[in-house]
């Protein structure tokens, strides 16, 4: 089971370790609202890592809560697992509010930039965040 999220983070992580690079090696101040689109990166990245755990996570407790019934486990242990998936569920709900709000922030702060100014001050990490952006929010249409 491929999660295309989790693959394309890895290589949105791949291309920040060497842009990373890239800016310590540089010697100038950098600016600060390059600075601000980095940490709505790091922060968006990790909110759709975690979204993909846990989407995982509930898929692969609700199919074994189904196995234990096919299979005609005792109650107990039906409620357990059904616990158990409850859990895996109740984190999505926090973490889509954070994400929805974390793409709100980016979005108005990449509609500020009118002249495109983020851009040319570095193309890479602003198409990266544009990127980012636009696969939360598919992710978060993609909500069950």
């Amino acid at each position: 089971m491929n999660n295309p999220h989790i693959a394309l983070l890895s290589a949105v992580q791949a291309n920040d370790t060497r842009h990373n690079a890239t800016l310590r090696s540089q010697s100038r101040p950098t600016d600060p609202r390059l600075e601000q689109l980095i940490v709505y990166r790091a922060v968006l990245q990790h909110l759709l890592l975690q979204k993909a755990h846990y989407d995982h996570e509930r898929e692969l407790e609700l199919r074994r809560l189904e196995r234990f019934r096919s299979e005609g486990a005792n109650e107990r242990r039906l409620q357990i697992q059904e616990q158990v998936l409850k859990k895996a569920q109740g984190m999505l709900p926090g973490i889509v509010f954070k994400m929805r709000n974390e793409v709100d922030k980016l979005k108005r702060f990449l509609d500020m930039d009118k002249e495109q100014e983020l851009r040319q001050l570095d193309t890479a990490l602003y198409d990266n965040c544009v990127e980012l952006l636009n696969n939360c929010q598919s992710s978060l249409e993609n909500i069950i």
